[in-house]
């Protein structure tokens, strides 16, 4: 359940102290976005539609609902309560319903979420997200159990341009095991998140390698979908969102961190699982959003 994942990373502490994340903004590409859900109607702030050019990312598919509902719902039923209820939801829709689509889509939405809609950084119109969450990737062939920034250079580039620009970019590690990290978590830019269950146990289909970066819970995460619905699904997709959601607990309390100190916070702070230290299955270990939070950085 997603509450029962809060009080795993301690999400419900940070949000009984006060911190619900209010005032950051998370831009989630995916599948969309369903603003009419009970979860996650307060929290939306618009969006745009690269799969069929229009400014209404509304989600055909769920997979975005669900990844979002995990970063921002209220609580209406408080099983699906997210990480950081009162935060800000911007959608860059780059999946169909189908869930697929176009990594030029990607890159595109990547540099939309920084830049806004005039396409210019440091303009008036610039959502000055917080993080950008990704929860998509490739299948193999397209795994790698080491880094990949040389493989879509464009995709590479456009993290990076992120990054620069003070905007965590949080993406799953994908759900190919262990064959390896899929593409854009394999990218050296990327903070990468593979899943646990609620035991912080490796969750079998984690995508591993060494640009894992850290992990959460992603095993039977209840969230909202279509419709008025919830559902509970599984994989890196949704371990992701428990990362970036405790992103924005993190620029709640303290606004002016960089990406660099968010990631210190994140990773100094994590329950050290599996080998010593970092390690290709658990990352730096499992989000302790509690610890993060209070992290003097």
């Amino acid at each position: 359940m997603d509450s029962g994942a809060n009080t795993q990373i301690r999400a419900d502490l940070v949000q009984s102290s006060g911190n619900n994340g209010d005032g950051r903004k998370v831009v989630v590409i995916d599948t969309g976005y369903n603003y009419n859900h009970q979860e996650l109607s307060s929290s939306y702030l618009g969006g745009k539609d690269f799969v069929n050019n229009d400014n209404d990312p509304f989600d055909d598919n769920g997979h975005g609902s669900h990844v979002a509902g995990i970063i921002t719902a209220d609580g209406v039923d408080a099983k699906a309560k997210g990480v950081s209820p009162a935060a800000g939801i911007i959608a860059g829709k780059v999946l169909s319903a189908s869930g697929s689509g176009f990594f030029s889509d990607v890159v595109a939405s990547i540099y939309w979420a920084v830049d806004g809609p005039d396409g210019i950084y440091g303009t008036a119109d610039d959502f000055n997200a917080d993080a950008i969450s990704m929860s998509l990737g490739t299948s193999q062939p397209y795994t790698y159990k080491g880094f990949c920034d040389t493989v879509l250079p464009d995709l590479t580039n456009a993290i990076k341009y992120s990054r620069d620009r003070n905007v965590i970019v949080v993406v799953a590690a994908g759900n190919s095991g262990g064959v390896g990290v899929s593409i854009p978590g394999c990218i050296s830019y990327s903070t990468t998140v593979g899943a646990v269950d609620s035991t912080d146990k490796i969750a079998r289909f984690s995508g591993r390698g060494s640009a894992v970066d850290i992990s959460a819970h992603g095993v039977s995460i209840y969230s909202s979908v279509l419709g008025t619905g919830y559902a509970s699904w599984s994989g890196t997709s949704m371990a992701t969102p428990m990362a970036s959601g405790t992103v924005a607990l993190i620029k709640f309390a303290h606004p002016g961190y960089s990406v660099a100190q968010i990631e210190s916070a994140l990773f100094k702070t994590a329950k050290d699982l599996g080998k010593t230290g970092k390690d290709t299955s658990y990352g730096w270990g499992r989000v302790d959003a509690y610890g993060a939070v209070n992290f003097a950085s």
